[in-house]
């Protein structure tokens, strides 16, 4: 068998001198249109950012958040498992995924265990998953602690 080399080849945002700095803008032009609850202009946004950099973990992320929000649960889950493919070790990355696995009854065992193991997390996902477990009730509201104390 012939040992065939892999040879990167560029994204389309290579090719078309796209930056960085102007995918973050798309991506938070995105954000806004998605916490305005404009899905479909933040699908829009996320897909063509998915399509010139499909790296890139972000907008598969954001996308999964996207689907799930207009219940597309499937497309949730299979963007949020590329992005975890591409960034395993991003916990915004795998808050993400463990969401999508929630609104799955099937997968929700995993994704609240996902949530577990970020819990520990520093920031925002943490926080978030945190959160998401005492909504679920499985650590104690915040307070109760110190009244029960």
């Amino acid at each position: 068998m012939d040992d065939a080399k892999v040879v990167a080849r560029p994204t389309l945002a290579e090719l078309q001198g796209m930056t960085a700095e102007l995918g973050r803008g798309i991506a938070g032009l995105a954000r806004t249109e998605l916490e305005e609850g404009r899905l479909e202009a933040a699908h829009d946004l996320l897909e063509g950012l998915a399509i010139t950099n499909p790296k890139d973990p972000i907008p598969w992320a954001m996308l999964s958040q996207v689907e799930r929000r207009r219940g597309r649960l499937v497309a949730a889950r299979l963007c949020a498992e590329v992005a975890v493919r591409l960034a395993p070790d991003d916990e915004q990355v795998r808050l993400v995924r463990a969401e999508a696995l929630l609104a799955d009854p099937r997968e929700a065992g995993r994704g609240r265990g996902e949530l577990r193991a970020l819990a520990e997390a520093p920031g925002a996902p943490g926080e978030r998953a945190r959160a998401l477990l005492r909504a679920m009730g499985e650590l104690p509201l915040e307070g109760a602690a110190l009244a029960a104390g």
